[in-house]
């Protein structure tokens, strides 16, 4: 009997590594990680939904795990509107080594929705303070050639209807300046009903906006815009008002290899009636002059206005780092927006 027979029948465990052995690089051929195809691009054509390799500008599909996703909400995500093709970045020379599409969705995932979060959540590797009372995470994702831009969707209900929605996106990663620009319109001009460039170290700015967000009715919207997250919430079948006012804040940094760190909150809230989404003036109150001759919704507005230039430096801090917890049972200073119904200690559900 030879040496590897003997050993075959008294190593049971020295078998068993080797089927495992056998097994397991079976799956990783079928299943290779990231960066498996990175390193040896040629192992991609093996899988049935190739990850995207390191030069392939992200123009492969989306990953299965969006794709299961989105099939169990019965809908796929909405598109980015017609005419807007996705931004690529400059030509070589000018880009300091960052290519590839940052608008296509490169992982994507739907939390538990009944996930109760309070106070700060973490995003990107900063800091997110969140409005008083319980959000609740709908949709995270993650964009561009090596996921450099991180995107949440957070909604608040009280009593079943949506009082406030949250949209974040954040680079974890330095990102060209020209796609910083095509992707975060710096607090537009045109969509704000006010507007405030605010105080910012050297090498970056910061600004505030608010303005007034229609539910959307064509089913395409970008996902930089808060229609999106409004579109995700009507798949939901989340009870919403007609409007929202909106809440923009947007800081923009240089990085050290020349390109911009940024973060965008888009932040809508209801000015329906408490546990309703019914508003309590016509939709014409809401237009832009129609603001000035109504008594509540220019008063919301002016709430909400207000409350953001308090709300900013908060923002900032988290931005930072800064942030500490705040004690269970109570809600931070300024969280208390204008859409919020309830108290510290007990909270709308």
């Amino acid at each position: 009997m030879s040496a590897f027979s003997r050993l075959w029948r008294r190593a049971p465990v020295w078998r068993l590594s080797l089927f495992g052995m056998v097994a397991f690089s079976g799956l990783t051929v079928l299943y290779p990680p990231h960066w498996l195809v990175k390193l040896y691009p040629p192992i991609g054509t093996l899988v049935h939904h190739p990850a995207a390799s390191a030069d392939s500008g992200g123009d492969t599909p989306s990953s299965s795990e969006e794709q299961d996703t989105d099939a169990s909400q019965g809908a796929a995500p909405p598109p980015p509107p017609a005419g807007r093709a996705p931004q690529q970045t400059a030509a070589a020379g000018g880009d300091n080594g960052h290519r590839g599409d940052y608008t296509t969705s490169s992982k994507a995932a739907a939390p538990p929705i009944d996930a109760e979060l309070r106070d700060i959540i973490p995003i990107a590797g900063r800091q997110l303070p969140l409005p008083a009372g319980v959000w609740h995470p709908v949709l995270t994702e993650e964009s561009g050639p090596h996921g450099e831009i991180s995107s949440n969707i957070l909604v608040r209900t009280d009593r079943g209807v949506v009082t406030g929605v949250i949209l974040v996106r954040a680079t974890t990663a330095s990102v060209p300046a020209k796609e910083a620009s095509n992707l975060e319109p710096f607090c537009p001009k045109d969509r704000s009903v006010s507007r405030h460039l605010l105080a910012a170290p050297s090498g970056a700015t910061q600004c505030a906006a608010t303005g007034v967000g229609f539910m959307p009715h064509d089913e395409k919207a970008s996902r930089d815009d808060i229609d999106w997250a409004f579109h995700r919430l009507n798949l939901l079948g989340f009870p919403m008002p007609p409007l929202m006012g909106l809440g923009l804040w947007v800081y923009e940094a240089n990085a050290a290899d020349g390109g911009k760190d940024f973060e965008v909150v888009s932040i809508a809230l209801s000015p329906a009636e408490p546990g309703t989404a019914k508003l309590s003036t016509p939709l014409a109150d809401w237009t832009p002059e129609g603001l000035g001759n109504s008594p509540f919704s220019g008063r919301f507005m002016n709430n909400l206005h207000n409350w953001l230039l308090q709300w900013a430096p908060i923002l900032l801090q988290g931005y930072q780092g800064k942030l500490q917890p705040v004690a269970s049972g109570t809600i931070r200073p300024g969280a208390a927006d204008p859409a919020w119904h309830g108290s510290a200690d007990m909270p709308p559900t």
